[in-house]
């Protein structure tokens, strides 16, 4: 076996537990730092044990060298219990082993500690320390060599460089491996808070929805017309209820919860169309909401799928210029396969490029707007097994199609809920 290869697997059995710990705290990122200098202390006396006992020789000496390194990467991670017991491992080796004289190697591991604190307290840099503890066991280890018959001077020449070879390279791999540990937690942070800040902007975005509805009845509300009374009031605690049922939702910060039950497309669309006609009569826009009597079965949640179609309208309706005559057209469709909303109208539209962007988060055509609402959304549709699609052109208005797997039979529910059966096509 050549030198090259001897050094590489020298090095290997030395970094090969450090990395490992590094990369096992990188995928657990749970662990607190007490946890994470606990695998830091066992990476390290696995290292100091591999070298001892399967660590290749290029001379005789060369574990009396080899066997220090983790003590210099304990040093340099100020691991005060690794210190300690790498320590005293190497006493007892040299003591047991090579028959040096205890209280010599007892002074000499002392004076790398005090000369360590001393450095610590006087700030001198790491590579101070690390280059003159080898400069000490280096010449350590050449009054050993110059004590033995050398057949040659390049013997001595070779360990002595493959050993600061070792060394240098070891603590560059484990301070590069470090580094990139330390941008991947810190990715992680960044991560989260970006999940935090869209989470706070979801909650802003959708709690603005039923607020607006609400402040828009206030504003045409009259306390002395008792219609008004019977009409708004219901509509207000609705939306009222749906602002509670969105803050208790986004307490789960990463995922909007879906529950879904049987519910019929027809009687949603319905429901809103109630809602939204106060508002519609208020900007002069002419309304076609087609439902009927025939049901559109699907598992949903009536409250998500409410929020969306309800964002839906209202983009219509903002997407209309004041002075032009709108029309907003909502129907449903149906196929042997699957469900559809349609949802249509003839405001300015969107050009190719806000249409390839429409499903980006923070993407908006409003000045005021969160570009969160298309986002949602997306992914309430996603959470139903379902599709969303966008077709416009400006100047004319814009399509959007909502469309839903169909899974039930309809003899099946209204047989469960008593009612007429009406055959699918």
């Amino acid at each position: 076996m050549n030198i090259f290869e001897t050094i590489m697997i020298n090095v290997i059995f030395i970094t090969f537990p450090l990395l490992f710990c590094l990369l096992y705290q990188s995928y657990n990122q749970t662990l607190n730092q007490e946890k994470n200098n606990l695998f830091l202390d066992i990476g390290l006396i696995s290292s100091f044990y591999l070298v001892l006992r399967f660590g290749l020789k290029l001379s005789v000496y060369q574990p009396l060298l080899l066997l220090n390194i983790p003590l210099i990467i304990a040093y340099i991670k100020h691991r005060k219990i690794s210190i300690l017991l790498l320590s005293i491992c190497m006493i007892a080796y040299y003591w047991h082993h090579w028959s040096f004289p205890f209280i010599f190697m007892l002074i000499e591991y002392t004076l790398y500690y005090i000369f360590y604190q001393i450095c610590i307290h006087k700030n001198v840099s790491q590579n101070m320390f690390v280059h003159t503890f080898l400069a000490c066991k280096l010449t350590i280890a050449i009054i050993l060599m110059l004590q033995t018959d050398i057949t040659s001077i390049m013997t001595p020449m070779i360990f002595i460089f493959s050993f600061y070879l070792i060394t240098e390279f070891t603590i560059y791999l484990f301070e590069r491996a470090e580094e990139i540990l330390s941008l991947r937690l810190k990715l992680k942070t960044f991560e989260q808070e970006a999940e935090i800040r869209e989470s706070l902007f979801k909650i802003t975005h959708e709690i603005k929805n039923p607020i607006a509805v609400c402040k828009g009845y206030l504003d045409m509300f009259d306390i002395n017309n008792v219609e008004h009374s019977k009409k708004y009031i219901p509509i207000l605690k609705e939306e009222i209820e749906r602002v509670l049922v969105l803050l208790e939702d986004f307490l789960s910060i990463k995922k909007i919860k879906i529950e879904k039950d049987v519910m019929d497309l027809n009687m949603l669309i319905e429901s809103i169309y109630h809602n939204f006609i106060p508002i519609l009569e208020d900007r002069n826009i002419q309304s076609n909401f087609e439902y009927n009597d025939e049901e559109f079965f699907i598992y949903g949640d009536y409250n998500r799928l409410s929020q969306v179609l309800i964002n839906l309208i209202k983009n219509s309706i903002e997407a209309i210029p004041k002075e032009k005559e709108g029309m907003i057209h909502v129907y449903t469709e149906q196929s042997k396969n699957e469900f559809k909303i349609i949802v249509e109208d003839n405001g300015k539209g969107m050009n190719k490029e806000e249409l390839t962007q429409i499903k980006k988060p923070f993407f908006t055509t409003k000045q005021k707007g969160t570009g969160l609402g298309v986002y949602l959304s997306e992914e309430i549709i996603k959470g139903h097994e379902g599709t969303i699609t966008y077709t416009s052109k400006e100047g004319i208005g814009t399509k959007v199609t909502l469309v839903f797997p169909r899974k039930i039979n309809n003899y099946k529910v209204l047989e469960e809920y008593h009612l007429e059966a009406i055959p699918n096509e």
